[in-house]
């Protein structure tokens, strides 16, 4: 059954009262106030009746990052995980959502909870869920139905003995079943070794190198600490201690107020480059020398050269299902700017255009492997990879999964080697107005829609390409709008004459909000396509229906 289908019909006081809100489009997602000690239960019993049920598996990997929420939920599954027969591999210690995901390819047999709610504000808790061989589930995506699959089971709140698996195996009347076991795990300085050896960053490889880390007080700032001084790199950090109460701002990097610091830091001159992370380490903004972010479609298409080397030593190998010529292919955010998706058509890849949402991405990469699909980024700051199981052994397999910490050190050897490179990157996205995402928030989700719907009415009037699917005919969960362009752009298409891009969407990770970018060649064009947004939206906000956030 699907989302819709499992929660139709249920009185809106009992979706209050159970926090069904907190069911995402890719994770679980809630303020910790609305997570109760018996919600607590009831959805720690449902992921682990998921996980015997529909997955097979009797062991989940368990980690969290530095949320004060989550040392009480981690505390709770540790408990009841075992009484239901379920193995537990966890590090107890706050880490990145990266590091976790690498703990996660050194037990692919295990499902793998991480407790983080990435950059939403420290009143926020989350769950990101993965299933056996790293496979993300997402609503209505995954065995059973991923998300979908475990709602089931929270809303039947059956006692923990109430599984199949657990009354399939359930031991004699009388006789206690055997608890799982709890074993700890840590992988910090193996997931350090396979970042800088896949990155190709030996023993001072960046050494004398000037960069500032802001790690807004989440997990990242260890790895990236120890893996940065061994490469000799003179690295400033600011943030560096894990803090719940993320005294510096939100733990979002996109959000100015958060490291507007930082970039005064370093206006004033002294660094190569800077490096921002959000709560969990996820997300990794890359900072020019005077702190302004190099968009990460940009950056891709700077060290593309750097990720081809390694997947054409793959090819040579044989390690594509069927793969007789080598015909690279990426992904592309929704948003990217025009002129970093023709810098990456320009490297002889093909470059599809696909929805946002990291658990949809990463399944795409993982499923369009064998068609060499190798990598994808996110304007949110988000780069996905699939990823070598072993750096040595191709044959063992790969990953679709993220790891800003091979990404930064990976981007920090190619400005040391090939400053050339990102000071065209920069001045290309110099010549451009962006308006960086923005969000507002409605009380009402029809109200939300009908905003959506009046913008791109707005924008047809004018005579914009709208774009709603992708290549292949799915939804792109989003609207692109797009004036003095063309659908599909060519490594010689004429990009010089004016031009604009819009792109919308609902955030399926944030109840009720809606969000915009605006990229064009002129200030001009930019300026009145935001103001027409605006012209729509302030009317909701004027009326108390909605407001900006």
């Amino acid at each position: 059954m699907t989302y819709v289908e499992l929660t139709r019909g249920l009185p809106e006081s009992l979706k209050q009262e159970l926090n069904l809100g907190m069911f995402k489009a890719y994770d679980i997602r809630t303020k910790s106030s609305r997570l109760t000690g018996d919600l607590i239960k009831r959805l720690v019993t449902a992921i682990g009746r998921y996980s015997l049920d529909v997955l097979g598996t009797r062991r989940i990997l368990l980690g969290r990052d530095g949320r004060i929420a989550a040392p009480a939920l981690m505390e709770a599954a540790l408990e009841l995980l075992p009484d239901m027969g379920i193995d537990v591999l966890v590090n107890p210690l706050p880490i990145s959502t990266c590091q976790f995901y690498f703990s996660h390819m050194r037990n692919p047999g295990c499902a793998a909870v991480m407790l983080t709610a990435s950059h939403n504000p420290g009143e926020y808790i989350g769950l990101k869920l993965m299933a056996p061989g790293l496979k993300t589930l997402a609503m209505d995506s995954g065995p059973g139905g991923g998300i979908t699959g475990i709602l089931a089971y929270y809303l039947e709140g059956a006692p923990i003995t109430g599984g199949r698996a657990q009354r399939e195996w359930a031991p004699a009347a009388g006789v206690r079943a055997q608890r799982g076991k709890v074993e700890v795990r840590h992988y910090l300085e193996p997931f350090i070794e396979y970042s800088l050896r896949l990155a190709g960053v030996g023993k001072d490889r960046l050494a004398g190198l000037p960069i500032l880390g802001d790690f807004l007080g989440g997990t990242a700032g260890t790895e990236v600490a120890e893996a940065f001084g061994y490469a000799g790199a003179d690295l400033r950090m600011r943030n560096l201690v894990p803090d719940g109460r993320f005294p510096a701002g939100d733990p979002n990097p996109g959000v100015a107020k958060s490291i507007r610091m930082s970039r005064e830091m370093m206006a004033g001159g002294g660094f190569l480059c800077g490096i921002c992370f959000d709560g969990d380490g996820d997300r990794v903004d890359i900072l020019d020398s005077q702190g302004e972010q190099l968009s990460p479609s940009f950056n891709l298409s700077v060290i593309l050269p750097e990720i081809l080397g390694i997947f054409e030593g793959a090819h040579a190998q044989g390690v594509f299902d069927g793969a007789s010529a080598w015909r690279p292919r990426i992904y592309a955010d929704v948003k990217t700017n025009p002129l970093a998706l023709q810098a990456q058509v320009r490297q002889g890849l093909d470059v599809t255009i696909i929805r946002n949402g990291h658990s949809f991405i990463k399944e795409a990469l993982r499923e369009g492997f064998s068609r060499q699909y190798l990598a994808a980024s996110e304007e949110s700051a988000h780069y996905y990879m699939n990823f070598p199981m072993d750096v040595g052994d191709f044959g063992a397999g790969f990953a679709a999964t993220e790891n800003t910490l091979f990404f930064s050190l990976l981007s920090a050897r190619v400005w040391a080697e090939h400053p050339d490179r990102y000071e065209r990157a920069i001045a290309s996205q110099a010549g451009l107005v962006r308006q960086r995402e923005w969000p507002c928030h409605f009380k009402d989700e029809t109200l939300l829609e009908k905003s959506l719907a009046e913008v791109e009415s707005e924008f047809a009037r004018r005579g914009l390409l709208i774009m709603k699917t992708m290549a292949d005919g799915q939804s792109l969960d989003a609207t692109l709008m797009r004036s003095g362009l063309s659908e599909v752009l060519e490594k010689d298409s004429d990009l010089s004459a004016p031009w604009y891009q819009v792109a919308q969407r609902n955030t399926r990770s944030e109840e009720g909000i809606a969000r915009w970018e605006v990229v064009a060649n002129s200030d001009k064009d930019c300026h009145e396509a935001v103001a027409l947004i605006r012209d729509i939206t302030d009317r909701y906000v004027g009326l108390g229906l909605a407001e900006y956030v």
